[in-house]
C-alpha cells in the first residue's frame, strides 16, 4: 500500500505564457495579483503574459520584487499590498523565492497574524487564495509542491509555511523565460533539482510512481546540464531542464528528501550560499558514501546517462555513477563557486 499525490494542472511549452488569460477566466478568477521577480519584470515574456491579461480584459495589479529567499519579516511587510483587497488569486512569476512568495502571501491574505505563526506545517483556520505559479527557472519545482521557504532571520533557520491548501492549481512552464538565465543561475537551479531527484530516488519513503519520476528526471537533468552551459539558447535544452525540475520536485514531494537538502539550509541562512549551490555541494560526497555502505540502485540511473556502458556490472556501474556525480559538478563550476564563500 502506498499514497501519490500531485495536484497541479501543468502546462509546457514554448509561448505558454501567452495562454494565461484564458486559463485564470475558464477558471473564473478575475482579479489576480501578479507578483514578479525584478530580474524579468522585463522579458519578453512577462510582456506576452500580461497581454493576454489584458486581451480577456480581467482586472489586475502588479507587485515587483527583487527578494531572494524571504524571511518571515520580509512576508509580514511585503503582505500589506494585499490586506483588504479583493483579488481572487496569486500568480507568482519568478524563481522558487517569487513562487514561495506567492505561496506565503495566499496563505496570509486570508489568515490573520503574523507570517511566523504559521510557520512548519500549520493548521490553517481559513483557506489560502488560489496560486498559480509560473517559473522562470529550472529547478525548485515549486511549481508542483505546497512547500513555500522562509527564513527566520532572528535564529537564522529556514522554516517554511507548508500547507497542502497551497499547491498550485496552475502552473505554466515556458522555456522561453530561461534562455536569458545567467550561468549562476542556471546551474544552482539545476543542481537544486538534481538534489531533489536523487534524493526521493534514494528515500526510503519512496513508491513505485516517485520512483518513476525519479528516473525520468534524472535523465532530462542530469543529460542536459551536462550540455545546457554550452548552448544556453537551446530551446528543447531548457525545456527538458524545465520538465526534469517538475517531476523532481512532484517525485520529492511525494517520497521525501535527504541529508543534501537539510545540509543545505544553515549554508543558506547563515552563509547566504544560493541554496542550489549549497545542496549540490554535498551530492558527490553522499553519493559517494552510499555507494560505500553498499546500496546499488545507483546502477538504474547509470543506465539512463548518454553514453553510458550497458554492458558493466551491477558494482561497476555504481562506482561509475559516482564518478559521473562529480565531473558534473566539477564542469558546472559547483566547486569553484562555493569557494567564494568563507564558510569556516
Amino acid at each position: 500500500m502506498f499514497n501519490f499525490k500531485i495536484k497541479t494542472n501543468l502546462l509546457f511549452g514554448a509561448d505558454s505564457v501567452k495562454e494565461l488569460g484564458e486559463r485564470l477566466a475558464k477558471l473564473k478568477l478575475n482579479k489576480p495579483a501578479l507578483i514578479i521577480d525584478k530580474a524579468v519584470s522585463s522579458h519578453q515574456q512577462t510582456t506576452a503574459l500580461i497581454d493576454s491579461i489584458k486581451k480577456i480584459s480581467l482586472k489586475y495589479e502588479i507587485f515587483i520584487t527583487d527578494v531572494v529567499e524571504p524571511t518571515y519579516d520580509f512576508l509580514d511587510e511585503f503582505k500589506m499590498n494585499f490586506i483588504g483587497r479583493d483579488f481572487d488569486c496569486i500568480v507568482g512569476i519568478g524563481g522558487g523565492s517569487i513562487l514561495d512568495l506567492a505561496k506565503g502571501i495566499a496563505t496570509l491574505v486570508r489568515n490573520p497574524g503574523e507570517a511566523l505563526l504559521y510557520r512548519g506545517f500549520p493548521d490553517l483556520k481559513n483557506i489560502p487564495l488560489p496560486v498559480v505559479a509560473i517559473p522562470t527557472t529550472a529547478g525548485t519545482g515549486s511549481e508542483v509542491t505546497f512547500n513555500a521557504v522562509f527564513t527566520d532571520s532572528k535564529q537564522k533557520k529556514k522554516l517554511g509555511i507548508n500547507s497542502e491548501y497551497n499547491y498550485p492549481i496552475l502552473s505554466i512552464i515556458d522555456p522561453l523565460f530561461t534562455l536569458g538565465c545567467p550561468k549562476s543561475v542556471t546551474v544552482s537551479s539545476g543542481a537544486d533539482a538534481l538534489v531533489h531527484t536523487l534524493e526521493s530516488y534514494v528515500h526510503k519513503n519512496h513508491t513505485p510512481f516517485s520512483r518513476i519520476l525519479s528516473k525520468e528526471a534524472f535523465k532530462y537533468l542530469f543529460n542536459n546540464l551536462n550540455k545546457v552551459l554550452g548552448e544556453p539558447n537551446n530551446v528543447d535544452i531548457r525545456l527538458k531542464l524545465g520538465m526534469g525540475a517538475s517531476l523532481a520536485g512532484a517525485a520529492l514531494i511525494n517520497a521525501g528528501s535527504g541529508p543534501s537538502g537539510a545540509f543545505s539550509y544553515p549554508l543558506g541562512a547563515v552563509y547566504k550560499v544560493p541554496h542550489g549551490y549549497a545542496g549540490a555541494i554535498f551530492l558527490p560526497e553522499i553519493t559517494k558514501i552510499n555507494f560505500e555502505k553498499g546500496y546499488r540502485d545507483y546502477a538504474e540511473l547509470y543506465n539512463l546517462i548518454e553514453g553510458a556502458d550497458l554492458s558493466l556490472s551491477v558494482d561497476k556501474k555504481n562506482a561509475e555513477f559516482v564518478k559521473a556525480i562529480n565531473s558534473l559538478m566539477n564542469k558546472l563550476g559547483v566547486y569553484e563557486y562555493i569557494k567564494k564563500f568563507d564558510l569556516k
